[in-house]
């Protein structure tokens, strides 16, 4: 028998199988998250559609596992408009589909921050002594991450030097089977091996969003 709310969503309600309306309701979200929980709507043409800020923390920890933002923003109207829990299944399937489509090895621009995981925390880094330039820290991203799946995501900051980020339980030991160009990898970065929390505090397997800092670029795979 099947549990409440976990029933088949119709395609009525499925925002999935409908043209793109996760890009306006993403937009929604990401706009009236700050306000519903403060109490208030500053733009009611772009109301969430979660009801208030209990049903948009429920969407959120519903969809919480789906690591792109924005099929992640889709889950959460979804889950909030259906109360089905159904909706999380279609968010991840989609990801996986896009994942299979890009074979996960397409570096995607976050934002201008050091990376973070969903909860704000920083993830483990491991810096490069040389690599300087964004192409060639998103070429490394690229060439890594095919080969090593807890390569999630790279970061740079001005003046310093591309840093790839990996997910907890990555042995960032296979990390020196690469040779990136400008002297290798920073030592003190590969100390402590598997699952050592050293260069990050996040506990999250991808990469959600930055720390805004101008002086950052972070990339994901997608």
């Amino acid at each position: 028998a099947v549990g409440e709310g976990l029933e088949q969503v119709s395609d009525a309600d499925n925002l999935f199988k409908l043209a793109s309306p996760e890009l306006a309701l993403s937009a929604a979200l990401v706009q009236q998250a700050s306000a519903l929980r403060g109490g208030r709507h500053e733009n009611p043409m772009m109301a969430s559609p979660c009801k208030n800020a209990h049903a948009l923390d429920e969407a959120e920890q519903a969809c919480v596992s789906i690591p792109d933002a924005d099929l992640r923003a889709a889950c959460m109207a979804d889950f909030c408009l259906t109360e089905k829990a159904s909706v999380v299944d279609d968010a991840a399937l989609s990801g996986i589909m896009e994942d299979r489509l890009s074979d996960g090895r397409v570096p995607l621009f976050v934002g201008h921050g050091p990376c973070r995981d969903i909860g704000g925390q920083a993830l483990r880094a491991v810096r490069t002594k040389g690599v300087r330039i964004a192409m060639e820290c998103q070429e490394l991203l690229r060439e890594v991450g095919a080969a090593i799946a807890g390569v999630v995501g790279a970061q740079l900051k001005t003046e310093g030097t591309c840093e790839l980020v990996v997910r907890p339980g990555t042995d960032v030991h296979d990390l020196l089977d690469f040779a990136p160009s400008g002297g290798g990898w920073v030592d003190a970065d590969l100390g402590g091996g598997v699952g050592d929390p050293q260069g990050g505090l996040g506990g999250a397997s991808f990469v959600a969003g930055v720390e805004n800092d101008l002086s950052w670029n972070c990339w994901r795979l997608d």
